[in-house]
């Protein structure tokens, strides 16, 4: 019972140039549930003191920073190379939209959004579902590619998925294009999708519930 008294976000100096941190809370990937666990390690100590501001920045505690950066590691960043992926800055990605139409834009995401997710995603889930190509989209496209904000609702018989962006017209033209060819191809569905300026709306009609 004593863990239940300590503070796991707490760095503990271990000597004078690293730190023990102490995470009690990962979250096991094959189960829907969340199981916690303690590990321990250590970490140099300018890694600890940028860690504890952070948190501190952020207003959260250091063992839930840790769980972020472990979750998008586990989640994320191991597969990344394997995938091909790579990072850019938004301005160029947006600058290279400008210097084409919109048509194109469109048929640009069109062509890429054929076999692309496919392969990614039967690389990252091991298998095609509704559930992976949504999880895809907001995982590999927002939350880590961080093309844009994520968000999702259950409306009767529809699931509305939001993705709002800073690419501009040519830039929703580009993942409209991209989605319909997605959920067309993966899951063989003609979903209704609306673009404005700066946003995305999926509505996807639930069978079977």
């Amino acid at each position: 019972m004593l863990f239940d008294q300590l503070s796991y976000n707490k760095l503990q100096i271990v000597t004078d140039l690293s730190y023990c941190v102490v995470c009690n809370s990962l979250t096991t990937l094959s189960s829907e549930a969340s199981i916690s666990s303690v590990r321990s390690f250590r970490i140099d100590k300018g890694f600890a003191n940028i860690l504890q501001q952070e948190a501190d920045r952020m207003g959260i505690s250091v063992n839930a920073m840790m769980n972020s950066i472990l979750k998008q590691y586990t989640e994320f960043t191991r597969f990344q190379s394997k995938l091909d992926m790579i990072v850019i800055n938004r301005a160029i990605f947006k600058s290279v939209l400008q210097c084409i139409d919109e048509n194109y834009a469109y048929d640009m995401g069109i062509d890429l959004g054929k076999e692309l997710p496919h392969d990614t995603i039967l690389f990252w889930k091991k298998h095609i579902s509704l559930e992976s190509v949504i999880e895809y989209v907001e995982k590999i496209i927002c939350i880590y590619g961080k093309i844009g904000t994520y968000d999702e609702i259950t409306e009767s018989s529809n699931r509305i998925i939001v993705i709002r962006h800073r690419l501009g017209l040519k830039g929703s033209k580009f993942l409209l294009g991209f989605l319909k060819s997605l959920f067309k191809n993966m899951l063989n569905l003609d979903c209704d999708i609306q673009i404005t300026d700066h946003s995305i709306k999926i509505q996807l009609q639930i069978l079977g519930e």
